[in-house]
């Protein structure tokens, strides 16, 4: 049942994306035309040329990422400290996309991360450059999942590849490791390994705690064997299992076994 009501809210959510593209897709038309309007008629009857509608588009999305990179000078840089992104309901943070664009975000109910547009002052014509839309929405989508979902599942089946996690995160300061996502009084932590997979923190203590009961000695394994485990050399006790501290992280994709 609780894979059927994940799967159900990523229907939602995927829906509500679609929903808000087409809504980006028909302003950026809007303001595109809104601007047309005041060229010099003669221009209009002679026709436009690709150049010219280009030319328009290009100085609209200037004017607009002047203005939000003027609104967002009193907003908070969105980053980690330690490892800890903290998010704070009601603040407004700021991070710059790869095209130098200030996009200013805040946070709603449940972490809830996006870029409200209204409250703004942002009105139906205003438009950025489209691949600004879509790294937005990936950034607040991946950090909306990890600050409301413990399990960090909705996080996993949300179609990102692992590049695409690595880069995201660490726009935003997280790097490969243990790293926690707050939001009011919930705190969400996980581990992410370098290829992108992110765990949750219950799921990394549970395999760390089988490796100190499990006998590996019945799985082949002899007291030469050697685990690697961030960098640090384990090896197999009389009882065949590994004395690994709590916090220390012990999963499959994180782990090197010299056998």
């Amino acid at each position: 049942m609780r894979v059927n009501n994940y799967s159900a809210l990523n229907k939602i959510m995927y829906d509500d994306f679609r929903n808000r593209q087409s809504r980006l897709i028909e302003s950026i038309n809007k303001a595109v035309y809104k601007k047309l309007n005041i060229l010099p008629s003669n221009t209009l009857a002679n026709g436009l040329s690709t150049d010219t509608l280009s030319i328009v588009a290009g100085k609209l999305i200037l004017e607009n990422q002047k203005k939000l990179a003027s609104i967002g000078k009193n907003a908070e840089e969105l980053v980690a400290k330690n490892n800890v992104l903290d998010l704070r309901k009601g603040a407004y943070y700021k991070f710059q996309t790869s095209s130098n664009t200030t996009a200013i975000l805040t946070v709603g109910e449940g972490g809830n991360v996006y870029m409200p547009f209204s409250e703004l002052g942002l009105d139906a014509n205003f438009t950025l450059p489209p691949a600004d839309y879509g790294e937005i929405n990936k950034l607040t989508r991946l950090i909306g999942d990890l600050a409301e979902d413990g399990s960090a599942f909705l996080a996993r089946t949300a179609g990102f590849k692992g590049t695409e996690i690595l880069e995201i995160l660490g726009k935003v300061g997280i790097k490969p490791g243990w790293f926690e996502v707050k939001s009011e009084s919930k705190s969400n932590k996980f581990y992410l390994v370098d290829n992108g997979l992110i765990y949750p923190e219950y799921q990394a203590e549970a395999e760390r705690r089988y490796f100190t009961k499990a006998n590996l000695f019945k799985s082949g394994f002899t007291k030469d064997s050697v685990f690697i485990l961030e960098g640090k050399e384990y090896k197999l006790n009389e009882n065949g299992s590994l004395d690994i501290p709590e916090g220390v992280c012990c999963l499959i994709d994180n782990i090197k076994i010299i056998k």
